[in-house]
């Protein structure tokens, strides 16, 4: 029979993991609409218009769905972590309460900028509503974020320490959940992640459309789909790498626990920690790694020449440590990190060399597996950060290293374990509806009407593109 908090662990594991999903195409879709419709309208440009209409269209959907499944989950949190909503209820509840004025933001400016699109006789105040849109989508993830970061550096929001002792909660500071110690380095590396693996979603749907459709006109408007998200994406994973060396660095200072964890690091040192590829901890010893001596002292002290303090597990019981395979998730969403990154350092060098990347069957293959591998890289950095934390749910950088366990913050009712099959068939059924129904409306159909539309837009701020200027 699976634990009480194993199975409530798995199921909000696996609701978060769908629901990321739709979060992710969310702040894509968001972003690619403000900047096609700029384009379009800055350089009256049909196309782009055409592709921020298509676009916005499939952002309705997902933010639909995506309500449902915000709202399914909010009544999954106190029905499988009742304790844990208890005290997120008296100390973090601010960000959540913030974060329902981001979402009112967001619902209200898509609705104005969707269905009275026509309405707008000034085109720049109706692209200036996409701008609603793209903050009232980030704000939401951010202050979901803040809401992470206190779990894992619950610094000053309240008193631990009496809290530890009584079970009672007091000194309450209402405004830290928005800045914890965490709070920068994690919503650095989400921006960047999100974006980009919103992106990268988005590039391999354009891809396939752009190899399967014949018609110039519809080869145009997905041409336009590569091209913004082809620069999202690169310059989005130069800040991946970057974001994801701070929030290393940030662990190394604010949770050494978890950074002990990640790197497989057994004992603490002040020069000279290897860094492992892989590899297992077995009685207490890494074993069946790839070691690279010195090399992350050199990556975590760089300006010392590898000369500071590096964590160990060994400073910590056995029983607060996470699951040893963290060091290979962690491993793994770097390594793929890594090769996405070199394909588009070679998209790059091609469109440099003139060979025009974008339309090269290729490169639009390579388009569509590397989407793929930018979903599972996302998801997986989400695993490692959240079972990096386990087995507590909220830490504490003080003996006994945790505010709450999962075994404390879970639900024992024998309901947990119907629900959780119903979540799992509500998932089932709910994503792949969401991607074939956001699929059919991004599909350029009817390329007349469409082209007609822009064409319309355009007429109120200039002239139409010339067919020889396309």
């Amino acid at each position: 029979m699976v634990s009480y908090p194993v199975w409530d662990s798995a199921m909000f594991a696996y609701t978060i993991s769908s629901h990321i999903l739709l979060v992710t195409l969310t702040l894509g879709l968001a972003l690619l609409i403000t900047i096609s419709e700029f384009i379009g309208i800055k350089y009256k440009n049909r196309y782009f218009l055409t592709l921020a209409r298509k676009a916005s269209t499939a952002l309705v959907i997902n933010f639909a769905v995506g309500t449902a499944s915000g709202i399914f989950m909010a009544v999954e949190l106190y029905l499988f972590w009742p304790e844990f909503m208890k005290v997120v209820g008296a100390v973090a509840m601010s960000a959540f309460y913030a974060e329902v004025f981001a979402f009112l933001l967001e619902s209200i400016t898509l609705m104005m900028y969707v269905y009275f699109w026509d309405n707008f006789k000034n085109r720049w105040n109706h692209w200036l509503t996409s701008i609603g849109v793209l903050v009232g989508t980030g704000g939401s993830a951010a202050l979901i974020t803040d809401v992470n970061a206190w779990m894992n550096t619950p610094e000053g929001s309240f008193n631990i320490p009496y809290y530890l002792k009584t079970g009672i909660i007091t000194d309450v500071n209402p405004w830290k959940v928005f800045w914890e110690p965490s709070t920068f380095a994690e919503q650095f590396h989400m921006y960047a992640v999100e974006y980009f693996a919103g992106s990268m979603m988005l590039l391999g749907y354009f891809a396939y459309k752009y190899l399967r459709s014949s018609g110039a006109d519809e080869r145009l408007v997905y041409s336009a789909g590569l091209k913004i998200l082809s620069v999202i994406a690169i310059i989005d994973i130069i800040i991946v790498g970057a974001s994801g060396s701070n929030e290393l660095d940030t662990l190394l200072v604010v949770e050494p626990l978890k950074y002990a964890a990640l790197e497989q690091d057994m004992v603490p040192v002040t020069y000279g920690a290897p860094e492992h590829i892989f590899g297992v901890i077995i009685n207490g010893h890494p074993a069946y790694y790839v070691n690279l001596p010195l090399a992350q002292s050199l990556l975590a002290y760089p300006f010392t020449f590898g000369h500071g303090y590096i964590p160990g597990l060994s400073s910590y019981p056995s029983s607060v440590w996470p699951p040893s395979f963290v060091h290979d998730t962690l491993d793994l969403m770097v390594g793929f990190g890594v090769l996405m990154g070199f394909f588009w350092l070679i998209v790059v060098i091609m469109y440099f060399m003139k060979k025009d990347p974008l339309n090269k069957r290729s490169v639009l293959k390579a388009l569509m597996f590397f989407s793929g591998m930018a979903v599972y890289t996302m998801e997986d950095g989400w695993y490692t950060a959240e079972v990096g934390r386990v087995p507590g749910i909220i830490l504490y950088d003080k003996p006994p290293y945790y505010v709450m366990t999962i075994g404390q913050a879970a639900s024992t009712s024998p309901v947990v374990f119907p629900l959780g099959m119903a979540i799992i068939i509500f998932y089932i059924v709910l994503i792949p509806l969401t991607l074939y129904f956001m699929a059919k409306v991004l599909k350029v159909s009817n390329i007349e009407d469409d082209l007609r539309h822009a064409d319309d837009d355009l007429s109120k701020v200039g002239k139409s593109t010339p067919a020889g200027m396309r």
